[in-house]
């Protein structure tokens, strides 16, 4: 895999599978043409080495690496040779970006009560939220942003996946519709 792609993979959220048991963690470094994952637990009792399903969240793409790797404490090192799958391509880009934003569940009689929480990263296409609590409820919320100049923009979201993270819970999003207003104030964000 090129250097420059395997750069912009450090930092990035990591799900690691072998076999039955799955951890979590995020790319620590990169080592010899290979990653190495941190996770968030350390015991690998029972774990298959021969058959590692390692998926990398980057901003520009889900990259899904399998093969053999080395297990040891709470980290997990992926050799250069190991396959690579490239599963997704965003079609816009995201930045890592700290912006307040409040998650807004509707329920049946259109009460909003929400979440605080700030960005991970943010794109016309979605973001990524973490909060301190859950939403309560399965319908998908409405976003609240607020910008560093003041401004807002409210829009539907599509709940693309939650993540427990022991302190808090990340929510990854997708914009339905934006108005085009709303779209070049997060594209000035995200190119600026």
């Amino acid at each position: 895999m090129e250097q420059s792609i395997l750069d912009s993979l450090l930092g990035a959220p990591a799900l690691v599978e072998t076999g039955l048991v799955e951890a979590t963690g995020s790319v620590s470094k990169i080592d010899a043409g290979g990653l190495v994952v941190e996770c968030d637990e350390e015991s690998w009792e029972g774990a298959e080495a021969d058959n590692v399903v390692v998926s990398v969240f980057a901003s520009e793409a889900l990259y899904r690496f399998s093969g053999r790797c080395d297990l040891r404490n709470g980290e997990v090192a992926i050799p250069d040779g190991v396959s690579v799958e490239r599963v997704q391509r965003r079609s816009w880009p995201r930045r890592r970006l700290d912006v307040a934003a409040t998650l807004c569940p509707l329920d049946d009689t259109r009460r909003v009560a929400g979440i605080p929480g700030r960005t991970v990263d943010l794109g016309v296409g979605g973001l990524c939220v973490e909060t301190l609590r859950p939403l309560q409820g399965d319908r998908d919320p409405v976003v609240i942003l607020t910008l560093p100049d003041g401004r807002s923009i409210v829009a539907r979201t599509t709940t693309v996946g939650v993540e427990e993270l022991g302190d808090g819970w990340r929510y990854r999003l997708a914009f339905g519709h934006l108005e085009t207003r709303d779209a070049n104030l997060i594209l000035g964000l995200v190119s600026g």
